[in-house]
């Protein structure tokens, strides 16, 4: 079975701070834990192409035990004395960059691993998903991290599993298989595995729609529109990955990506960028803007609240006229034909 080709960035001080020393004392256990599958796709065994990690100045003394693990190391020192004083880094916008640029300059890579629990990196998850990696993540269960990477990323390393990790070794192999079984991970102990809010909203929606009887076409079009802007509201003006909406979707009941059980896939239409234009027909704030290698760029605007049409498009009423100006009659309440139509 073809290995993994993956991509390692490792937030050193932001992993560190939620797990300890051991994280350095056992450095060959869980880069081990991760090159034998844990969380990869099919469970396949991984082969890192890039391993870099990023850190304080404080923490260059550990330079050396990663190098000799294939790590490229980088001291991401800050520069502004109030930054410095307040023991912070920069190595947030170093790994950023590094990552953007290895996503033009890795292509070969199936996957990249961001080793961070730090909420400021949806966006660059985002961003990678959309030019078609997979992207696994790192996520506190004592706090919304994990809850929220598991929104977005396509898989999230809780810390609890990092840190049972520590002791992993290497199964035996049975005498029937070709290599080991992948790694297990460690269930979530700290607090209950939570699901998303908007996957809560979605499945009551379907409760609610099986009570009242089979949902036609257009209110599955409705349901699926109410999807994708709750999902693209949570990083409002960015684009959502097409593979995320799709994992959304399939919420809905009757969506598939295939002709299956008598059943046309993509709600009806005829592919997913006739379903993604429909579905854009429904809520203008939904944006799809064709590219130049023929895939769709969706965004969700996030509008300031206001008096909206059930298709959500502003009624515009500007403010009289002063008394006694000769542009009064022309000042006159106005409201959008294509609303008004509605």
């Amino acid at each position: 079975m073809a290995r993994v080709k993956s991509v390692l960035l490792v937030d050193f001080d932001n992993i560190f701070a939620a797990t300890g020393q051991a994280f350095v004392d056992t450095l060959p256990q869980w880069l081990l834990w991760l090159s034998d599958g844990a969380l990869a796709e099919g469970g396949r065994r991984r082969k890192f192409l890039v391993k870099r990690v990023y850190w304080n100045s404080q923490h260059d003394v550990h330079r050396d035990l990663f190098e000799a693990a294939g790590f490229e190391t980088f001291n991401c020192r800050a520069h502004a004395k109030t930054k410095i004083a307040a023991g912070k880094s920069s190595a947030d916008i170093v790994m950023t960059m590094d990552a953007i640029d290895l996503q033009h300059t890795c292509k070969q890579a199936d996957e990249i691993i961001l080793l961070t629990a730090d909420s400021d990196f949806v966006p660059v998850v985002n961003r990678l998903q959309g030019a078609g990696f997979q992207v696994t993540t790192a996520g506190k269960e004592t706090d919304p991290t994990y809850e929220l990477y598991s929104a977005h990323a396509d898989s999230v390393i809780h810390i609890g599993a990092l840190k049972a990790a520590f002791d992993y070794e290497r199964a035996k192999r049975k005498w029937y298989r070709l290599q080991s079984a992948p790694p297990e991970i460690a269930p979530l102990r700290l607090v209950a595995e939570r699901r998303s809010m908007l996957m809560g909203r979605v499945r009551s929606a379907m409760r609610t729609e099986k009570a009242n009887g089979t949902p036609l076409p257009e209110q599955k079009i409705q349901l699926a529109a109410d999807i994708v802007m709750q999902l693209g509201s949570k990083t409002p003006d960015q684009p959502l990955p097409r593979n995320k909406v799709i994992r959304a979707l399939q919420a809905v009941d009757g969506f598939q990506t295939r002709y299956g059980n008598r059943v046309k896939p993509w709600l009806g239409q005829r592919n997913f960028n006739a379903l993604m234009r429909r579905i854009s027909q429904e809520n203008p704030d939904i944006e799809v803007t064709p590219q130049a290698d023929k895939k769709l760029r969706i965004v969700c605007r996030v509008r300031p609240k206001g008096p909206r049409t059930r298709r959500g498009r502003a009624l515009t009423v500007p403010e009289p006229a002063p008394a006694g100006d000769a542009r009064a009659s022309a000042a006159e309440t106005q409201v959008d034909v294509s609303a008004a139509a509605d």
